[in-house]
């Protein structure tokens, strides 16, 4: 048995598919992608993913992160080698690229199959994750470094190899239980895909301005209850780390709003700051303080894992691969922030209830 029919032949409705342009298909949207930035945007949500399985901790969570993974990994390699590779090929004279992404792809497949088998027997598959993440980043080094810049130079019209991309992807979600892909839409899929550049364009504006103003409102959260945390060292070292992550995150939407030519929204940079700062400091006047400001950021984190899922999607659509790139590195920051909140959320109530009952402050 192969780790294609072990792990690839059911969609997991519960994970879901992860953030692509194949999803956007399916809620109706209709674009024409840049092959190359599809497969980019794969890789993206690749290492997103990897991502996520070393910030859980808890085994049943790695075991879904790592199996949603396996999946999306063995669709990506099956639309390269089945549409992307010989339109490649032909239109560079390079089957030498092609040959050897084939070989990286028979490699990673191989340590899937031994991931599965782990995740059968109920063990944890960390060391062969981990190995898996060094093939994978290998491998879209070589694609993206050298793959893709030659088959662009190619004349090869990347927009209908996307559109034939997009729609196998979307075919795949539907494999049977028997291994077979049911291929019924697949042609209506790809010919009912039109350009959307412009309208996706116009979504990514807006809507990194939204996030600029949201990223603003949680810096102002950060800075108002981190004084406020000497008992909760952990919390503080973590938030701080955070505040990090802020100021980076304004710099990248300020440098994709900067080359697409337009500015961020002062007026709703002040009046999100001032929510924000406002919403902290009427905490502070509160017992529960903590447990308040808590529940706030892990709801803010999980808002903006929302917004930079939606403006990944955009970036694609709207042909801005550094911008997709720049973003999804946000988003997983974002994604670290709220899976570490959610585990600890717990600890911090203990904490809390500690101190009501010994009498003592646990702020300040």
């Amino acid at each position: 048995m192969t780790v294609t029919e072990v792990t690839d032949h059911t969609v997991d409705w519960r994970m879901g598919d992860p953030v692509s342009l194949s999803a956007m298909l399916i809620a109706g949207k209709k674009v024409a992608p840049d092959a190359t930035l599809l497969l980019e945007q794969d890789h993206r949500e690749a290492m997103a993913m990897f991502d996520a399985y070393d910030e859980q901790t808890d085994p049943a969570e790695k075991a879904a992160v790592v199996r949603r993974l396996c999946r999306a990994l063995l669709r990506h390699m099956e639309i390269e080698e089945e549409i992307f590779y010989p339109a490649a090929a032909a239109a560079t004279g390079r089957d030498d690229l092609t040959e050897h992404g084939r070989k990286e792809h028979g490699e990673a497949r191989e340590i899937m199959l031994r991931i599965d088998n782990a995740l059968g027997r109920g063990e944890p598959p960390d060391q062969d994750v981990h190995a898996l993440r060094h093939a994978i980043e290998h491998h879209v080094t070589d694609e993206e470094d050298e793959m893709f810049p030659t088959v662009r130079k190619s004349g090869l019209d990347l927009a209908a190899v996307g559109r034939r991309l997009v729609a196998r992807k979307v075919a795949l979600l539907y494999r049977r239980s028997d291994g077979r892909v049911q291929d019924s839409g697949y042609d209506r899929l790809e010919k009912a895909m039109s350009e959307t550049r412009d309208h996706a364009r116009d979504l990514l504006i807006k809507g990194l301005r939204d996030i600029h103003a949201a990223i603003r409102q949680g810096e102002a959260m950060l800075q108002a209850q981190l004084p406020r945390l000497k008992r909760y060292p952990q919390m503080a070292e973590r938030l701080q780390a955070h505040q990090q992550d802020k100021t980076a995150q304004l710099k990248r939407v300020e440098a994709v709003l900067d080359g697409l030519g337009h500015d961020r929204s002062s007026m709703k940079d002040m009046m999100m700051a001032t929510a924000g700062d406002l919403a902290t400091r009427m905490n502070a006047t509160k017992d529960d303080e903590i447990l308040k400001n808590s529940l706030a950021m892990f709801g803010m984190a999980n808002f903006e894992i929302a917004s930079y899922e939606s403006l990944v999607i955009l970036a694609t659509a709207a042909d801005q691969a550094e911008a997709a790139k720049l973003l999804q590195t946000s988003l997983s920051e974002e994604r670290a922030m709220a899976a570490w909140l959610a585990e600890n959320l717990r600890g911090v109530l203990l904490a809390h209830l500690e101190f009501r009952a010994t009498g003592r402050e646990d702020t300040g």
